[in-house]
């Protein structure tokens, strides 16, 4: 999804992102219902991670990439008793699912189905995100895992809490049916959450350096690159892309990293970093926050290393290296 830069963002919004918590509409990432005895292990042989055991009310982040180990998706896992629940990329969920079918075998029993629209996902971040949907809104269960899930009714609407990656300590998604997001959507509002729109969850996203499909999630990069680590076992049986990942985590070594940066003005992204005047990266986003302009690019490791500094045109660029949230 593509981001208007110049977009003016409501300081309060960022204000009440550090200090209490938003909630923002993240209903375009799509959804997979996948169902079938062998689903965890076609996951497993597709993707980074380890899948084989993953019990109901747990998840996992892994990654699906091509024979060289470049970035196809990053997919967030949910497993219960009987299927297994995909968020793919912005919108992405369809091209996900005829990837995945390209690799079912004869003897394989798996089963996908594009639920994007039956689903609505509200994403919930801040330090006191955990707190607002456990006292306020009525979740039994917060304190879970990162990317569990739990299923809990909230004034008689079903909902399903996800632990998700963190912005500003902490980071949920709330899903439903679509046929009773406006009801779940009125709870949201009526608590002490604060509306977050697209551009500043973008900004506050950039600023906590979480990569995103389309972006930094492409097939330029492979996952190490992208600070993907923790979506990736090193001691699992083979999958696409796994040789090439191996080698360079074996190595110790990346050539470019996935980079926080601010900027001295907006620019527009996929521009080219430089440094003393030679190519030193790419600049993948950007937003302009109510005090600065932050982005993320992809950073050749011995300019981070070195601290030159970097320029985009006549724009400086300063890394905040490594990237943390």
């Amino acid at each position: 999804m593509s981001i208007e830069v110049t977009k003016q963002i409501n300081p309060m919004v960022i204000e009440a992102a550090q200090k209490t918590a938003v909630y923002t509409d993240r209903s375009d990432l799509g959804t997979l219902k996948i169902t079938g005895a062998t689903r965890l292990d076609l996951l497993n042989r597709m993707s980074t991670q380890k899948l084989v055991d993953l019990p109901s009310g747990s998840g996992a982040a892994t990654v699906l990439t091509t024979d060289i180990g470049r970035i196809i998706d990053r997919l967030l896992l949910y497993a219960s008793s009987d299927t297994v629940y995909a968020l793919t990329g912005e919108n992405n969920a369809e091209a996900i699912a005829r990837y995945l079918m390209r690799f079912v075998f004869f003897n394989d029993d798996f089963h996908i189905q594009d639920i994007s629209p039956e689903t609505a996902v509200f994403g919930i971040y801040g330090p006191q995100a955990a707190h607002i949907l456990g006292e306020e809104l009525g979740f039994p269960e917060v304190d879970i895992p990162l990317h569990h899930w739990r299923e809990a009714e909230i004034g008689g609407t079903t909902a399903y809490l996800h632990h998700t990656d963190p912005i500003n300590g902490a980071g949920y998604f709330v899903m439903c049916e679509t046929v009773v997001r406006d009801t779940l959507a009125q709870q949201l509002q009526a608590s002490s959450l604060t509306h977050a729109d697209q551009a500043a969850f973008d900004y506050l996203r950039i600023t906590a350096g979480l990569p995103r499909f389309g972006h930094e999630l492409t097939q330029e990069y492979i996952p190490l690159e992208a600070n993907l680590w923790d979506d990736v076992s090193f001691n699992k049986g083979c999958y696409i892309g796994q040789e090439i990942i191996a080698r360079m985590e074996s190595r110790g070594k990346l050539a470019k990293q996935l980079t926080k940066l601010r900027l001295s003005a907006p620019v527009d992204a996929e521009a080219t970093l430089t440094a003393a005047g030679k190519k030193a990266g790419t600049l993948t986003s950007v937003a302009v926050g109510p005090e600065d302009v932050v982005g993320l690019g992809y950073v050749k490791t011995a300019v981070l290393d070195a601290s030159t500094e970097l320029y985009t045109g006549d724009v400086l660029v300063r890394s905040v290296h490594p990237p943390s949230s």
